[in-house]
């Protein structure tokens, strides 16, 4: 199996649509997840994926291999969703099934399944209530599983920063999810 940098050399030096067509399986729901998390909104998800993926591909004459390919393309996800929300004074925080999903509990009474509904909409808001960076920290570190120094990579920012905006969403999600955690 080629590589990700391979198979963009593929598409350079012989225009293979295969070759693209390979990079955007391999990646698609990665970064459609990714874009969930920081939207917290599916159908948006699915609109900033595909302007992500035409961003690459277009931009694929500018890649020049300093960084991995699958970094530089979370890296374009991350600047669409930012961009995206920027352009908006809130998110709405909308159910998003892409989110992680708490270990199912093996008593399906009401009761546990309306705290469990409760709990995960209380996420979902204090997650909405983080700016666009500390979201994407917590997306990329938490929810992504990528090292901090990687997620650095990603958001073009220093390691220390990286571990700054860790430290800092994850003190307000702290407070603002307290009731919670106790």
């Amino acid at each position: 199996m080629k590589s990700d940098e391979q198979l963009v050399v593929s598409y350079r030096e012989s225009g293979q649509v295969e070759a693209l067509e390979e990079l955007v399986d391999r990646h698609l729901r990665k970064t459609r997840t990714m874009l969930c998390q920081m939207v917290l909104d599916p159908s948006l998800a699915d609109d900033l994926a595909q302007e992500v993926f035409l961003r690459v591909i277009r931009g694929l004459s500018n890649f020049d291999g300093r960084a991995k390919f699958s970094t530089w393309l979370y890296r374009v996800a991350m600047n669409t969703a930012r961009s995206f929300l920027a352009g908006r004074r809130r998110s709405p925080v909308d159910f998003c099934p892409d989110l992680p999903e708490r270990a199912q509990t093996r008593n399906p009474q009401p009761e546990c399944a309306a705290m469990e509904a409760e709990l995960k909409s209380a996420i979902e808001d204090a997650m909405g209530e983080l700016s666009p960076r500390l979201r994407g920290a917590v997306v990329l570190t938490s929810f992504q599983g990528f090292g901090i120094k990687e997620a650095a990579r990603i958001e073009g920012c220093a390691t220390a920063t990286m571990y700054w905006r860790i430290h800092e969403a994850r003190r307000k999600l702290k407070k603002r999810l307290a009731r919670y955690l106790s």
